[in-house]
């Protein structure tokens, strides 16, 4: 092997790693916050359960949108149409959850 295809190699495997770093790292955080959260599901905490699960979906969802979506390096106009799905998501969730409380049975 010549000492050429050696430093191809070597450039090859940085840039693989490079290219897989960010990806390989958030998967790691949310396997480890899916710990956490299995975890707190067989703890006793009573209704603190409900917040520490809400708290830790939260941080999912951001690791989610900010490097996985990569929004962080994207265009004004995807960050627009990104906010936009979120408030349209949220508005509909609250309109059924109105929907369902307002019912009498």
């Amino acid at each position: 092997m010549s000492q050429n295809e050696t430093r191809g190699r070597q450039r090859n495997s940085a840039l693989t790693w490079r290219l897989w770093r960010g990806p390989g790292l958030t998967w790691l955080a949310l396997l480890a916050l899916f710990a956490v959260s299995l975890g707190s599901a067989y703890a006793p905490l009573g209704v603190g359960n409900l917040e520490i699960n809400l708290f830790i979906a939260a941080i999912m969802i951001a690791l989610l949108v900010t490097f996985l979506m990569d929004l962080k390096n994207a265009r004004t106009i995807v960050r627009v149409v990104a906010a936009a799905g979120l408030f349209w998501t949220i508005l509909m969730f609250a309109l059924v959850f109105n929907d369902y409380l307002s019912r009498t049975y």
